[in-house]
């Protein structure tokens, strides 16, 4: 008990570090607007590109790892709740780092297509805080999206949900969006913050790109 107390401590003076925004940049994409940028994206396209303070990144159409720019340390990525249909081999994310280390990473969100029928899913990857079944929420000016954590394995959970036509839709219509993360021991929720700037032409592109596969 002792033991798990002194480790979720930690984790929180971990999270209490956070930077938000990824540290990957581009000098040819500065000034270019996050639409301009997407709208470069061709089916078939493999490779990392920078969109407003999204990263689309697409592994090769004959792979399904997914390249990163960052080290995130070993850790499987959860599938869905939506049965047995398999993501796609691109992803659009945002990376938050601590101050103190703008190279270390220490919660991602991400978005990726589910099956053919190009569900949205979104996947949180958050330090050790929790436990499988709480629940991180993504909250949307008054509303707000329930994803439950379905796996924690060494050194980070992840949090997983399907989302349907008009959760999609509310994503494009809030700026700025919150994770709430799991309740600490005294019931309140860490809240960070996320610009939602350019998510809706990066999730455009990240579908264009796997137009074929």
């Amino acid at each position: 008990m002792r033991n798990t107390v002194i480790g979720l401590a930690l984790a929180l003076l971990f999270l209490a570090g956070l930077f938000a925004l990824p540290r990957f940049s581009s000098h040819e994409n500065m000034g270019v607007l996050p639409a301009q940028i997407a709208a470069r994206v061709e089916p078939g396209f493999s490779g990392v590109r920078k969109i407003g303070p999204w990263i689309l990144a697409c592994a090769p159409a004959h792979k399904k790892t997914v390249p990163l720019p960052f080290s995130f340390g070993p850790a499987k990525t959860a599938a869905p709740a939506a049965g047995d249909q398999p993501l796609g081999r691109c992803r659009t994310f945002m990376v938050f780092h601590r101050k103190e280390n703008p190279k270390q990473a220490v919660l991602m969100l991400s978005f990726r297509v589910l099956g053919r029928a190009e569900k949205l899913a979104m996947l949180i990857r958050i330090p050790p805080v929790a436990k499988k079944g709480d629940i991180v929420m993504f909250r949307l000016g008054q509303r707000a999206m329930k994803l439950p954590v379905s796996v924690c394995e060494k050194g980070s959970c992840v949090a997983v949900g399907s989302l349907l036509p008009r959760q999609e839709a509310m994503l494009y219509g809030a700026n700025p969006a919150e994770l709430l993360l799991p309740p600490v021991p005294n019931g309140k929720r860490l809240a960070v913050r996320v610009p939602m700037l350019g998510l809706r032409p990066a999730i455009s592109a990240m579908r264009r790109a796997q137009v074929g596969d």
